[in-house]
């Protein structure tokens, strides 16, 4: 269950059309949506697509989601939950330096960041039916300090210069 329940900050999107975007996974920090989510039927989950049911086997036209749907969506879509999760199963340590860090601090030393082990940039430009959402789960995740963090992107960076370099 989400730590967070489903609130008014949330965006509201039940029945509405589903936008068409010009180039696939522009921003590929955000994944897209799955196609359910677009849905304009009741009774049907926004995630994975499957019809609901009432303990009586008959559709639930009251619901939108199923409750281990409605959690991987927060998880994946709302980064606020994202870092709930991975403060609660990391407890700030750096999977770097093993160094542990303060859930919340001013100082930007102390920081730590979710970092993606497989970097999402992998997924740029890819057609939704392509996206690996794997790229999104728990399991790609890591906590990571400041100093780790910065390391690891710079190296990445230079990995993928190094890519479109022999690219061209």
């Amino acid at each position: 269950m989400p730590l967070n329940r489903y609130s008014r900050r949330h965006k509201r999107t039940f029945g509405r059309e589903k936008p068409e975007p010009e180039v696939y996974l522009e921003e590929h920090r955000v994944p897209p949506k799955p196609d359910a989510y677009w849905t304009q039927e009741k009774g049907q989950c926004r995630f994975c697509g499957h019809v609901i049911k009432k303990e009586n086997g008959e559709r639930n036209n009251r619901r939108n989601w199923h409750e281990e749907c409605i959690d991987e969506y927060t998880y994946i879509y709302h980064p606020g939950e994202t870092r709930k999760r991975i403060w609660k199963r990391d407890r700030g340590y750096c999977a770097g330096c093993g160094d542990t860090f303060p859930r919340k601090s001013r100082h930007h030393d102390l920081k730590w960041h979710v970092d993606h082990i497989k970097p999402l940039w992998e997924q740029k430009g890819k057609k939704f039916d392509d996206i690996d959402l794997d790229y999104w789960r728990e399991d790609n995740l890591q906590t990571l300090c400041t100093e780790c963090h910065t390391r690891k992107t710079s190296a990445e960076a230079t990995e993928r210069a190094k890519l479109r370099k022999e690219d061209k």
